[in-house]
């Protein structure tokens, strides 16, 4: 990365008396030049904004070992109506190159229209081969940033495949790029990937399909059952008697009533006067009692029989199985809500 500057000042052509700039970096091992790089302001090749005056290039050394690299600046210069075309060098720099692994972008490609969901797949590699060994150091993460929103993502490593899902907030272009970070001598080295330019421009419909599929899963758990409800059967002095679930009906001096969701019928005496009721294991006589299931209950001289009870269901109602009224089903509704109101706010954020 290299600026052409003036004092402090940066040089950005044509903004100022310089018309053109080219930049190139010369690789030298020992006193013999062995590369020459161009350099870029224009977005791509690691340039991470162009026209901004800084240009960049990536440059792989052919082997291990100890290099020096300086730039060589060309400007056509305008003075007095007049074009010169100057040269500038700027000093040696020396460094030293590793075996350090780097990680190259295989998917997505550079310049292509992608989904707002997508899988990044990238190789890790020491000098153009891959490198699978296990290393307990290193680690790697993609960068992506667009349309004013940035985020870093750490990668699964399988190997030398590097994967990772993103998800991209709205439609716009996005860059990517894959961070590496080892130990080697107990120092971190970093190293970074060339940068993807991807546009985003559909919405991916995974949620959509997973809110769909939870809301049927909803829809086919069984729910939860209607309430038991009893019919009454009685006999009172040979007679049949037959109450539906909470019904009240009159039989001589008594009131009879019907529980709904239990075994117990409830028996009153209307007519005011003694007491005339016990139950035939209580002989102290009551106005008003509780009668369960097979109990007997004297009238007077008469006999009071609660036969049996017999349990019901209620018949579901239509829209009985669109209520969440189990704890699957409410999980199940909770989720596929959570799912499509998301993908709603992803489609408002790429309609707009």
């Amino acid at each position: 990365m290299s600026e052409l500057l003036k004092g402090e000042e940066k040089i950005v052509p044509r903004q100022g008396e310089v018309a053109r700039l080219f930049l190139t970096g010369q690789i030298f091992a020992g006193e013999k030049l062995i590369d020459t790089v161009p350099m870029w302001d224009d977005g791509s090749h690691g340039d991470e904004k162009s026209d901004d005056g800084t240009y960049t290039a990536i440059y792989r050394p052919p082997k291990l070992g100890e290099y020096q690299v300086r730039v060589r600046a060309q400007a056509d210069i305008i003075r007095e109506g007049k074009v010169f075309t100057r040269e500038f060098w700027s000093d040696f720099v020396t460094f030293k190159v590793v075996p350090v692994p780097y990680a190259r972008i295989t998917q997505p490609e550079t310049g292509s229209e992608i989904k707002g969901k997508t899988t990044l797949r990238a190789r890790l590699l020491v000098l153009e081969k891959p490198f699978d060994e296990r290393d307990e150091t290193l680690k790697a993460s993609v960068k992506v940033e667009g349309e004013g929103w940035r985020k870093e993502l750490p990668l699964n490593r399988k190997g030398s495949l590097l994967t990772a899902k993103i998800n991209f907030p709205k439609r716009g272009t996005y860059r990517l790029v894959v961070l590496v970070s080892v130990q080697r001598d107990g120092k971190t080295l970093h190293s970074e990937s060339e940068i993807v330019e991807v546009q985003v421009a559909k919405l991916g419909y995974f949620l959509l399909v997973t809110a769909v599929i939870l809301f049927l899963g909803f829809l086919f758990l069984p729910p939860k059952e209607m309430p038991l409800r009893y019919r009454h059967h009685l006999k009172f002095d040979g007679d049949e008697i037959q109450l539906e679930p909470g019904e009240k009906k009159q039989e001589g001096q008594l009131e009879l009533e019907a529980a709904v969701n239990k075994r117990q019928v409830k028996v009153r005496q209307k007519a005011g006067g003694q007491s005339i009721l016990k139950k035939q294991n209580n002989p102290i006589p009551q106005r008003e009692l509780e009668l369960s299931e097979r109990e007997v209950c004297l009238v007077g001289e008469e006999r009071l029989v609660y036969e049996k009870a017999e349990p019901m269901r209620e018949k579901p109602k239509i829209w009985h199985r669109l209520l969440p009224n189990t704890f699957w089903r409410c999980l199940f509704l909770a989720l596929a809500l959570v799912a499509l109101a998301y993908w709603l706010w992803q489609w408002r954020q790429f309609a707009s």
